[in-house]
Order: structure tokens, then sequence, then C-alpha cells
């Protein structure tokens, strides 16, 4: 196992590194200290071709101007937080409104267009050793974005010999404040350039209901008789079209969700993506409590031709007392769990 390293570009001075991840199955994953971005996995497919698993750019320009999240790790907050504010002992906190009225994804000072600082390691010995990472450590002062508290974030991606990719973000702060982390890949298990044919599970009786802005409302609704049912294994065109479309699903004409996981067990698989075409499966698990699954529109032409699956904290829970706890306190240490497990038959 190894990682090679070089310059993918620069911005405001500082040097943007890339950092490929290789195991000994011939799986690799390019990582870029820009935006903590996943820029590739790739691995053999069942009929023995290499197949890009994630949709990527090919210069640094492309994901500076990207608007869409393209393959990073999102913070402060994943998301939105209703009308870009919040109360948080007894303080109001006025953030970025860059979501519409809301704050999207951390704002205009989202961890997405930020240089991390990266450093990799791989075993002395590339046969014996299992596994190979790069850490990217990030500080975000007090007051960034609106958000409270000096906040230091530390993303740790792991690739290992059973070709599966782990992130592990840990985070503290000085000051009381809301944090929610997520990776936004954008995965393209399938050669087709749509992913109706796409099988989706996702462990999840639930979801948050919305407005009509996607904010949640506080309500939670279920699945059960829902095109929102995935808890087996179904070709999300199909189970698009499995019921009468609800206002809910209306407002996307796709989805844009966020799912109340079943269980938040460390390893348990809350979801599984598999493409039939390619053979390629993707098992997620995760220790956050809900997960964002983003098609945007399957009707429109632009369909995006990828899938999100974001592990993250429930939308607007800043504002939200019902939902699970999204704040961490001074001496406390935030830990979000990814893990990709990918398998070919």
């Amino acid at each position: 196992m190894k990682v090679d390293v070089s310059t993918f570009g620069e911005i405001d001075g500082a040097t943007v590194y890339q950092y490929v991840l290789n195991n000994n199955n011939g799986m690799k994953v390019a990582l870029l200290n820009y935006g903590g971005i996943i820029k590739e996995i790739v691995l053999l497919d069942k009929h023995g071709n290499q197949k890009h698993c994630v949709q990527t750019f090919k210069t640094l320009q492309e994901y500076i101007n990207d608007k869409s999240y393209r393959g990073a790790i999102v913070g402060r907050y994943a998301n939105r937080i209703g009308q870009g504010k919040f109360s948080l002992d007894g303080q109001l906190y006025q953030l970025d409104k860059n979501g519409g009225e809301h704050n999207l994804h951390g704002g205009l000072a989202g961890f997405h267009k930020k240089v991390w600082h990266g450093q990799y390691s791989e075993p002395e010995n590339s046969e014996s050793e299992d596994s190979v990472s790069v850490t990217f450590t990030l500080n975000s002062p007090d007051g960034e974005g609106g958000f409270p508290g000096n906040v230091s974030v530390a993303a740790h991606y792991t690739l290992n010999n059973n070709n599966e990719l782990a992130l592990h973000i840990t985070a503290n702060t000085d000051k009381a404040t809301p944090l929610s982390f997520t990776q936004h890949a954008y995965f393209t298990l399938s050669n087709e350039k749509t992913i109706g044919n796409t099988l989706l599970y996702i462990a999840a009786d639930q979801v948050t209901d919305a407005d009509e802005t996607l904010l949640p409302t506080g309500e939670l609704v279920s699945v059960e008789g829902t095109e929102f049912d995935f808890r087996e294994l179904s070709v999300i065109k199909e189970k698009a079209a499995s019921s009468p479309a609800s206002a809910l699903y209306k407002m996307v004409g796709g989805y844009d969700h966020n799912y109340v996981l079943n269980t938040s067990a460390e390893n348990a698989m809350q979801a599984l993506v598999k493409a039939e075409d390619t053979g390629i499966s993707m098992a997620l698990s995760t220790n956050l409590p809900g997960l964002q699954f983003y098609t945007g529109s399957l009707s429109s032409p632009e369909q995006l031709g990828a899938l999100c699956l974001e592990p993250q904290q429930f939308p607007d829970a800043p504002n939200k007392a019902q939902f699970p706890n999204c704040i961490v306190q001074p001496g406390e240490t935030l830990h979000a769990n990814f893990r990709y497990q990918f398998s070919v038959q």
C-alpha cells in the first residue's frame, strides 16, 4: 500500500495537494486538502474495467467555481439552519443566509472552500501493512460565519485492503456551538447516465417533514407506503413511481430529504447502493442520526447522474429541541464516523 502526493494547484498563495491512497487490490482514492475533497474513488468492476465511483473535476479552478459541494467535507453545519439564526445560552447568533432565507452547509465561510493542512502516513513495508491514511486539519475562528467558538477539526481518511474507505472527523471548541459535518461525494457506481436503475437500501422508518423551502417542520413522517421507503433494496426509479407522489416528494421531483436512521450503532449498515451493470456495491455505516439522500429532480433532463448519501445531524437541529442534540460543549470532543465498504460481484 502507498500514498502518492502531487501538487494540484494554488489558491491565495496556498498550495493544494492531491493525495492518492492505493491499496493492494488496485483500488485508489484521490483526496485534496482543498475542502477535504474526495476527488476520485477508482476500482475494478465485475468486467475488470476501471470504474470511477464519484463525480470529479480535472482542475482546481473547477472546484473553486463549484457550487455543488462536490466531494467536499461540509461544515460547520451541514444542511439548513432556519432563517440563518439560532439562540444558544440566551444569545442570538445571526449566520449567513446563503440558501434562500436559510443558512446552508456552513454559509459563505464553509469548510468546503478552505485549504486544510494535510499529513499522510504509509507503512514502511507496503506489502505487509493493511492500510494507508491522510489527515486534514483546520482551525475555524470564533465568529466565523456567525458561529460561536474557536473550533479545531481533524478529518482522518483511511483506505484498507478490504476496499473500505473510512473517514473519522473529530472537533473541539472553546464555546458551546452547533456542529454537524458531512461528506458530500456524488456517487456514480453505474455506467448509466442517470441513477434511475441503481438499487438503494436505507435503514430508516421515518424522514423529517419539511416545508416548501426544505426546512424541517419538526415533525417526522413514516416512510411506510411512500416513495421514501427503501427498507428493502429497491430500484430508485421504480420506488419513486411506486405510489402517488406526495407533497414532500413533489417539492424536489426526486430526493433531497433527511432520513431518520433506525440506529447509529458503530458497525451497523445504514445504507447500501448497488449497480447491477458494474457489479459494484457500497455499504455505508455512520454513527450520526440522519442521512440526507439527494438525487435532485429525477425527471429533469439535467438529472445529476449521481446520488449523494450524506450522514449528518438533523437539519435545523439548533432550533428544534426535539431533534438529536447537535451542541458541542467545551471539553467535549465530537466524533463523526463515515465508513464506505466497496465490493464487486
